[in-house]
């Protein structure tokens, strides 16, 4: 015998998430409800005191009517939208109850409603001292004997809890948002909180919860940087050098005794890449001057410059390498290689004489340098040899297209000294083009023509054998300097599939740490299993972190990176959507919203997930958006709350500042999207139910976008896919078409009070009045009754094709996907079902037809420019899927690294909301390329099934296959011109019931947004 968990995550092995399976049974598997024998546990039930010491604050629990009978309604949720799932992947009301007692204590003598008139009596079971149990409130007892005959009011409702034929709790449960929990604090006093707890003790505060990690990251043994590192040069080193102006050189005797110059040499030598730097050379000897022959301990020398050695530099664009020799010998004791040198600025060791060379914009010939005005930035450049500079590396960086982090690749030439190379990301997306290029001096291949991208790949596969390879005598060390955005983690990294030895990979890290200015905040990062194994046979030789340690302590995520203007505003979740907004306005708040109005920028106080609906929409108006734990209170954030600012997301770090009124006022005009009005078609001719088999995708004009591509994808999930398995789609999909809702919005008078609304000045200009007569439309649309004809005809196809299944009615307007207005995210879909009061068909029409009026949608389509006159909604419809095992999104491009081929996948467990998980709620996020090793990468997993993926390797391979088979399906139709670089398809899909049938519910074209995609065809 054994007790079933009230939630588990593979619906037949495990026991998760503190839910308790009672000790002496043990989790078991299988489908069978719990059925304690009143024989054997009568006894043992009986003698379970119903009085006994309550670890609650009992005082306080009086105060707040609560009695203590050992059984206390401890939470409560009426819109569950994924903060908990019961045993069938359904997203019910719940009701969460807790043994409060130090004894065990008979469920079977409580009962529960949510009348006064009758209750439900609870299953007879034992519950442990403290135990918790979830029930759940879905009306449908038949799924077991944790489900309630009752479902939780929205609106809010008493909830009554029974000890045998009293009532011992009674709870006014008040008007919810969604995923918001009503809960018992250990105070005694209930409280609204949007992070809830169910299973779990309630925290003391309202907050997120721990939430679910990737596993246990690799441990490497320490490394201990020695003090000083790089040693500096010994007994002399170059302390200033000065090229513009007066040119001359600084060296100063850092030894402990006097130096004789007569046994030193300086040479100034012009450079280029993939040559070895020079020996000795007479014709570019730097002579000391006449009267100096030794330096005393710690006395300085200049030396000047001949303009003949300064002339050969400028002629080489000032790309050189100034070399301090031992006479007679070829092993310099210093080497100082530049480039990109700055007009009037000065290479100096500052603030002391073992300090990193960096750009001084005052010289200090003959004195300490400790009074370095250090240069902020220099021109851009398509390469350095150095970060010499705080904004070189975003320099080199910029066009970065990954979300998140910003990385500079890098070479070291090993035939040319360990030369360093820093490649500009925008220039340069591939080390070997690079190489080719600038070292080798072969012509630019155009990619984008078929004979030279032929080519090109026939080199780089070469160039790829030899220096990806274990070989010793490879010429390049390749890799990555990458700083993540999340928690400021700056590493080295190398390629998934490069196989070079741990002593190779030491070598590179210790020449690349020569070219940056903080060494000692780098680490080496494995990116693979197979680079984990390599990387033990150096660890403590060079410092090394593990492969997750970009995701630990992580405060800070950057998701739109772009610049935006506005005043930093707070505002809490629950008023976003009466709250007027505006282009001008950068919105704080405590949450993640479904979708925003238009805004200037968005902070949220929880991670969001690519995916969100509101990151689409920022994307999409190119506006920042980041999340930054306890952003009110972060010092970067408060000072600023209530003022006009400057707001910057990059992916390795945020900036705000104080903003000119002037260059925000310029900022915004510019931003004012720069296009012709967008008049949507529009075919008013196609009426009644429309089964989805008899349109095709160019019929958007008449059943609206989302209708249009579910019929075309039906078309390939019909044939064969070239996936090892089909998918299908929601079967017997049919459209309301867009001409009912016209008619609609004229009958009901919204039609004509819109024209009305949008000739006031007010209307137009001042966002709460039009909120108020938007609000006032989509009352007209929704009080008006559906046009009989048509809702007979709807309502006979669902009770023919579906019955008494729950179906979706489903946003389909022709303001989806149009070439400069993508409108994710910004209406309405619901469900219906016949003979239910509670989701009744009419209402449901009603609903989605005045989602096309919500503020958000309106703004949005008055931003960029949609004709009104021409927009419309369409509905389609299709049976609702409940008990379904996992849900998801994915895009046929990785979204986090655009210019890789990879299929990126969104994933959760059973109904739970994937784009806008409950606060605390993480998903399932993956990356899938069977180019690369590994083939399968987490990047965040799902706390809803923390101990295995949702998914399986052979679903993400299959689902992967699906997604590049609609790819390839929906290009000819959707870009039959090849116009789109960085065409990709975002679908939605479902594995339901026990044979985990994969159903693709959405096809739709994603959208890059302002995303600066090259057109190089890399």
């Amino acid at each position: 015998m054994w007790i079933k968990p009230i939630y588990y995550h593979s619906f037949d092995k495990l026991c998760l998430l503190g839910l308790i399976c009672l000790v002496t049974y043990g989790c078991g598997s299988g489908n069978d409800q719990v059925m304690i024998a009143d024989a054997s546990l009568d006894g043992a039930m009986d003698a379970a005191p119903g009085d006994a010491q309550v670890s609650y604050d009992m005082a306080s629990m009086a105060d707040s009517g609560l009695h203590s009978s050992g059984l206390l309604i401890t939470e409560l949720m009426s819109k569950n939208d994924g903060a908990w799932l019961d045993e069938f992947g359904e997203a019910d009301d719940w009701i969460e109850i807790k043994n409060v007692t130090d004894g065990f204590l008979n469920l079977g003598k409580y009962a529960i409603s949510d009348t006064v008139d009758s209750a439900q009596k609870l299953p007879r079971l034992l519950l442990e001292p403290g135990e918790i149990r979830v029930l759940w409130a879905d009306g449908d007892i038949e799924q077991g004997r944790f489900h309630l005959p009752f479902r939780l009011s929205a609106e809010g409702e008493t909830i009554f809890l029974w000890h045998q034929d009293r009532v011992i709790q009674q709870i006014e449960l008040p008007r919810l948002q969604v995923n918001q929990g009503y809960r018992l604090n250990s105070d005694g006093q209930w409280r609204v909180c949007l992070w809830a707890s169910p299973g779990q003790d309630n925290p003391e505060r309202c907050g997120p919860a721990p939430t679910g990690g990737l596993g246990e990251n690799d441990v490497f043994e320490p490394f201990a940087w020695p003090e000083e590192w790089p040693r500096a040069p010994q007994p002399l080193t170059i302390a200033e050098l000065s090229i513009h102006g007066a040119p001359f050189v600084e060296i100063l005797n850092v030894s402990d005794t006097v130096v004789d110059l007569t046994l030193f040499e300086l040479n100034l030598h012009s450079h280029r890449p993939g040559i070895p730097f020079p020996t000795p050379d007479e014709n570019a000897r730097i002579p000391w001057p006449d009267d100096t022959t030794s330096l005393d301990v710690g006395e300085r020398v200049l030396v000047r410059i001949e303009q003949s050695l300064v002339d050969g530099l400028a002629a080489n664009q000032y790309e050189g390498v100034l070399s301090l020799w031992f006479v007679g010998t070829d092993d310099p004791v210093e080497r100082l290689d530049f480039m990109a040198w700055p007009e009037g600025a000065v290479l100096a060791r500052s603030p002391g004489p073992t300090a990193r060379h960096r750009f001084c914009l005052v010289s200090t010939p003959g004195q300490a340098n400790d009074q370095c005005e250090p240069l902020q930035s220099r021109l851009f450049v398509d390469r350095l040899r150095h970060l010499r500079t705080p904004n070189d590396f975003d320099m080199l960086a910029d066009g970065d297209t990954a979300v998140g982090t910003q990385s500079v690749k890098f070479v070291i030439d090993r035939e040319s000294s360990h030369a360093i190379h820093l490649m500009s990301t925008r220039q340069w997306d591939l080390h070997y083009t690079f190489v080719r290029e600038t070292i080798d001096g072969l012509p630019h291949l155009d990619r984008c023509v078929p004979e030279e991208a032929a080519a090109f790949r026939d080199g780089w596969v070469a160039f790829s054998d030899v220096n990806y390879s274990g070989s010793e005598d490879r010429r390049y060390l390749l890799g990555t300097l990458t700083r993540y955005g999340s928690n400021g983690l700056k590493t080295v990294e190398f390629a998934s599939g490069d196989e070079a030895t741990g002593a190779l990979w030491t070598e590179a890290f210790f020449a690349i740490m020569g070219s940056v200015r903080e060494p000692k905040d780098h680490a080496i990062r494995p990116r693979t299993s197979q680079q984990v194994e390599t990387l033990r046979t150096v660890e403590g030789d060079v410092p090394i972190v593990g492969r997750l340690t970009p995701f630990e302590g992580v405060t800070y995520q950057p998701l739109t990176q772009t610049l935006g203007y506005g005043v930093l505003t707070y505002i809490p979740f629950n008023e976003l959507a009466t709250t007027p907004l505006g282009p001008q306005v950068i919105v704080l708040t405590d949450d993640v919203p479904n979708d925003i109005d238009l805004v200037g920028g968005l902070i949220t106080e929880a991670f969001q997930t690519p995916l969100a609906h509101v990151n689409l929409l920022s994307r999409n108006r190119d506006t920042p958006n980041m999340a930054l734990m306890d952003a009110r209170n972060d010092d970067r954030i408060a000072p600023f709350l209530g003022q006009l600012i400057r707001l910057d997301v990059s992916g390795a770090a945020f900036t705000i500042e104080i903003a000119d009124p002037v260059d925000a006022e310029a900022f915004w005009r510019e931003r004012q999207p720069n296009i012709e009005p967008v008049a949507p078609e529009l075919d008013t001719t196609v009426r009644g139910v429309i089964p989805l088999d008899q349109v095709q995708i160019a019929d958007v004009p008449s059943i609206g976008a989302k209708a249009a591509q579910l019929a075309h994808l039906a078309r390939l999930a019909n044939s064969e896919d070239g996936c090892s398995t089909r998918f299908d789609i929601p079967s017997a999909p049919m459209a309301i078409p867009i001409v009912h809702s016209i008619e609609h919005y004229a009958a009901s008078g919204a039609q004509e009070r819109l024209v009305e609304l949008e000739a006031d000045a007010a209307f137009r200009n001042d966002p709460a009045v039009r909120a108020a007569g938007l609000q006032e439309i989509r009352e007209l649309i929704t009080a008006h009754p559906v046009d009989s004809v048509v809702l007979g005809d709807v309502e006979d196809y669902i009770r023919r094709e579906f019955g008494p299944l729950r179906v979706r009615f489903r946003s389909s307007s022709n303001t989806e996907d149009l070439a400069n207005f993508n409108g994710a995210g910004l209406y309405t879909s619901i469900s219906g079902q016949i003979d239910d009061d509670s989701r009744k068909i009419d209402d449901a029409m009603r609903t989605v037809w005045a989602s096309l009026y919500l503020r958000r949608a309106y703004d949005e389509r008055r931003y960029y420019n949609i004709d009104e006159t021409q927009v419309a909604m369409g509905v389609l419809v299709h049976p609702a899927f409940l008990s379904e095992r996992a849900n998801g999104v994915a895009i046929s491009r990785n979204i986090l690294q655009p210019t890789r081929r990879q299929t990126y996948l969104n994933v959760q467990l059973g109904e739970a909301s994937v784009a806008n998980p409950a606060p605390g709620i993480t998903t399932d996020q993956i990356v899938h390329d069977s180019a690369y090793q590994p083939e399968i990468s987490y990047l965040a997993r799902s706390n809803l099934s923390p101990l295995t993926p949702v998914l399986s390797d052979a679903e993400v391979r299959r689902i992967a296959c699906v997604t590049r088979g609609i790819q390839a399906h929906f290009k000819p139709a959707l870009d039959p011109d090849n116009n789109q670089d960085w065409f990709a398809m975002d679908i939605e899909f479902k594995l339901i019931g026990p044979e985990q049938n994969l159903v693709v519910k959405q096809a739709r074209p994603y959208s890059f947004g302002s995303t600066e995609i090259p057109t190089d065809c890399r």
